[in-house]
Formats: structure tokens, sequence, C-alpha cells
């Protein structure tokens, strides 16, 4: 998303047609550019990108317990009402994009134990409005995270363990599909 320079904030111009001119209502909008096919010509792209998939792996550094401002963007973006959801017509949780699986790849600045009641939380709970609050709001499966623990002071054999885990893993959902 940075090297090609994806813009993260929904505005205006994310429609070729505007549905409601006079004011910004970023769902409505993108409900009608969803039925009239009106994105955006790169903001269509990663929506088709998206929409083609069957595994959706979303990669990022836990930022503020979350993913970084470039990809909770891109959310924003992509999983637009009528593309992820669609908002009033069919009720959240109802299966939308039941078809597809997705899952979470994050490197921490915190060891794994560090994730506890007592300090950042469990990281279920950390996770929780990413695993629960987006994909399966959208009705994907949600796939258990891989998360690199430590990942900024970890030597380079730790870094290669992960790299190899998160390959097998990897290679295992494609092989399960």
């Amino acid at each position: 998303l940075y090297r090609e320079g994806f813009d993260p904030v929904l505005t205006e111009r994310d429609f070729t047609e505007r549905a409601i001119p006079e004011r910004l209502q970023p769902m409505d909008e993108q409900l009608h550019a969803a039925g009239g096919h009106t994105f955006a010509p790169d903001l269509a792209r990663h929506i088709d990108l998206f929409t083609a998939a069957d595994l959706l792996v979303l990669v990022s550094p836990m930022w503020w317990f979350s993913v970084s401002a470039m990809l909770k963007g891109w959310i924003d973006r992509v999983f637009a009402n009528g593309i992820a959801y669609s908002y009033p017509q069919v009720p959240a949780w109802s299966g939308f994009l039941a078809s597809k699986r997705g899952m979470l790849v994050m490197t921490s600045s915190y060891e794994r134990e560090q994730f506890r009641a007592d300090r950042v939380g469990e990281l279920r709970g950390v996770l929780h409005p990413l695993l629960y609050g987006t994909l399966a709001y959208t009705g994907m499966q949600v796939l258990e995270p891989f998360i690199a623990y430590a990942a900024d002071s970890v030597d380079d054999e730790a870094r290669a363990g992960y790299l190899g885990e998160l390959e097998d893993r990897l290679r295992e959902l494609s092989a399960d599909r």
C-alpha cells in the first residue's frame, strides 16, 4: 500500500458519481457506488482484488494495539457498504462474505507473555475489534491470527523462524481450499 501510494483517507474522490453531492455520507455513497460501479478507478481496483479473493491476509505491525493507519484506511475504503456488508438491507453478521476466510498477520513489539490481563490485555481481547468487529462482521470465517512477538528486537534466527512458521501456515491454508 505504501509503495503504490495508496491514499487511506475516505473522501468524496472515492466516487465518480455522488448520491448526495451536498454532504459526504460514506455509507450511502458506498452503497450507491457499489450498485452503479462508480467507485474511483484506484479504489475499484482494490475492491476488485478484494472481492476476487477467497483468503484475505491482512499484514500489519501492531500499532496502538490495532493495525496501522494505512491498513485501517484501506479497510475503511475497501470494506465498503454494498461490498463487504450491506446496510441497512442485510443485517450485520449475516454472512455477506461467508465464502471468504480472513486472517491477521501482525508484528508486535511485545513479548507473548505480556499479553495477559494484568498487562496489555489478553491477545484475543486486544484483537477482538479486528477479528470480530471487522472480519466476522462481514461474515468471513475468522482464522487464527499469526503474531511475530517482539519482532523489532529478536535476532535473525528468531526472525527466520517466524517467517518459516508463517510460510508453513500459509501453505496449510492454501492446501485446505
